[in-house]
């Protein structure tokens, strides 16, 4: 059946089908951004604060590994955002009949607006390091990771419509290891 809708769905693979310490560690750290993005998709929900679940999760991973110069809470408020040197885009945008399906939509309906049962939306926030970064270890240089899910607003919260596709590191070295053999 032809619908004409799109879908958005991103997963970092391990090119060698298995992550090092560092790859994991970094992959670990965004799926539990993740996680706290899909939690907080409900209905009356701010859409913003889509992205400052993830985000918080981002930036008080960050503050563990010691590469934040301030804390996690000071990293999320405006006038910092030192996180943000890392995570390079929002987390969540609208899907529809275009893949970036919120160019037309009005702010008070996206940007400032509120998420309403039926909604479709991604969720997908991404750390990415520079390869000459040096306030990360050299293990974690160059590392760039993103899991991106599509997601349905639903009464009680959300349906990930992309839970098909392997999510969980384990999972993805599965998968590798039966396309690589």
């Amino acid at each position: 059946m032809e619908s004409y809708y799109t879908a958005d769905v991103t997963r970092t693979i391990p090119i060698n089908g298995k992550f090092s310490p560092a790859q994991r560690s970094l992959y670990m750290l965004v799926l539990e951004a993740q996680k706290a993005g899909f939690e907080a998709v409900k209905p009356g929900v701010d859409w913003a604060d889509v992205n400052r679940a993830s985000q918080r999760v981002l930036a008080q991973g960050l503050a563990d590994m010691g590469v934040l110069t301030i804390s996690a809470e000071e990293s999320m408020k405006a006038e910092f955002g030192l996180h943000r040197r890392w995570t390079l885009h929002g987390v969540s945008h609208m899907l529809g009949m275009d893949v970036h399906d919120c160019a037309q939509a009005r702010k008070d309906q996206y940007v400032e607006g509120k998420l309403e049962v039926g909604m479709v939306l991604t969720v997908e926030p991404g750390l990415y390091i520079q390869a000459d970064d040096e306030l990360f270890a050299p293990e974690f240089r160059g590392i760039g990771i993103r899991i991106e899910d599509d997601v349905v607003v639903t009464e009680t919260g959300c349906q990930i419509l992309s839970n098909a596709v392997p999510r969980h590191p384990d999972d993805i070295e599965k998968w590798m290891a039966s396309l690589i053999g």
